[in-house]
């Protein structure tokens, strides 16, 4: 039952609280911490923070390591520096820890989700306020029935693909939204939406719709962001990733790769599709970013490719990355992203990787071919497997499963 309070003041004591400054802290009252059984909601900070340590450490990069063998030295081309910020440990459900599985860059919040490996379904996710020396958790949500694949933040709501072992969706895969209230997330506004597939496997937000992919027998959807009913449904075999911008939504797949450009005027078909090397290895993951009229790609065992979306020619590549000691199959690149002149990439195993491109990747740039130069390897200390990487041009949030999250932030 919910536990209901009577206050009463006198009309001067409501003046001087109406009158409050912005600055004054917000009552944890406000925000408090909410279960309904599934879902638990933490907003004491001071709690929270213990899975947080600041620092201020200098991320170098080593230009002798795999794919920058043979390269100029990083210190005669690197025009930017890095700091190490801030380290979060994986949270803590029914007594496991989960691992960092994506993370979703907006304004100076990272949106971060965690999932369980295995057969159990445990989850959460950490809203992280970015702010220097003073970058602090502020809200947590776990799930003790659900998977978090995926995390996007829009109009004060936190989306999430997904996966449940509650018996009531079959199959699994859904969609999930919980509202959020002065940066702080509350249970007033949950919705699921049953999607088809084992997993939904990535979700996004804009154009006045949520967008979200499922895997191997899914496909592509579009929601409404209230409460996540299904507007359209593609099926798109093996959908990893989804992106947009005003004009299109784009999908990688796998098993082959390939592109799947749609037109955000009608969902219905693909208006192209366009093939790339890679992504052949089943249940893996292939982020795709759309950026300046091309398409950047996580293409598993072929590294990253760089694909022009109006005529789907190969513009750019990474070759894989190949690790003595390492099988290839826990090097494979599952991520990247991309701002400005510099591409954050993903490698399992192998860790963080860095490169250049010739030119500006937000710039249109047609079939004109772009060198993308690799520096080399963020050393980053006891980093395990990366499962994702963002970048929004100032900060970087790595994601390394049960090795937590790493915040850096890249000044040029």
């Amino acid at each position: 039952m919910k536990n209901i309070r009577l206050v009463v003041f006198t009309s001067a004591l409501a003046i001087a609280l109406l009158g409050c400054s912005k600055n004054n802290p917000v009552s944890p009252d406000e925000n408090p911490d909410q279960s309904d059984g599934r879902i638990s909601i933490y907003n004491d900070e001071t709690y929270l923070n213990t899975d947080l340590t600041t620092s201020d450490d200098t991320v170098g990069i080593d230009s002798t390591s795999d794919l920058s063998k043979g390269l100029a030295k990083t210190e005669k081309t690197q025009k930017f520096s890095m700091k190490l910020i801030a380290t979060v440990s994986p949270p803590t459900v029914n007594k496991q820890k989960v691992q960092a599985t994506s993370v979703s860059l907006n304004g100076s919040y990272a949106y971060i989700s965690y999932n369980m490996a295995g057969d159990q379904y445990l989850g959460a996710v950490d809203v992280v306020s970015v702010n220097g020396k003073s970058t602090k958790i502020v809200s947590r949500a776990t799930f003790t029935d659900t998977d978090v694949s995926a995390v996007f933040y829009y109009n004060n709501n936190v989306y999430m693909a997904e996966a449940t072992s509650n018996t009531a969706y079959d199959p699994p895969a859904i969609a999930e939204l919980i509202s959020i209230s002065g940066g702080k997330l509350n249970l007033s506004r949950n919705f699921r939406s049953q999607l088809s597939s084992f997993a939904a496997t990535s979700i996004a937000a804009g154009n006045g719709v949520i967008y979200a992919t499922t895997g191997n027998t899914g496909g592509l959807y579009t929601l409404t962001p209230d409460s996540l009913k299904i507007l359209s449904y593609v099926q798109l075999a093996d959908a990893r990733w989804v992106d947009f911008n005003a004009s299109n939504a784009i999908v990688a797949q796998g098993t082959p790769g390939r592109i799947s450009v749609f037109n955000v005027g009608s969902m219905t078909a693909p208006v192209s599709t366009f093939n790339f090397p890679g992504a052949d290895i089943a249940e893996s993951k292939s982020t795709v970013r759309l950026i300046g009229g091309k398409a950047l790609v996580a293409a598993g065992d072929s590294g990253v490719q760089l694909i022009n979306l109006s005529s789907g020619k190969i513009v750019g590549s990474i070759p894989p990355t190949i690790v003595k000691g390492l099988d290839p199959s826990v090097t494979v690149t599952n991520a990247v992203d991309g701002a400005g002149q510099y591409v954050y990439i993903s490698n399992g195993e192998a860790g963080v990787y860095v490169a250049q491109a010739s030119q500006n990747l937000e710039t249109p740039s047609g079939d004109t071919n772009i060198k993308l130069t690799v520096l080399g390897k963020l050393k980053f200390s006891k980093l395990q497997s990366v499962n994702h990487v963002a970048f929004n041009g100032s900060t970087l949030v790595v994601a390394s499963g049960t090795g937590g999250v790493r915040i850096v932030t890249v000044t040029f």
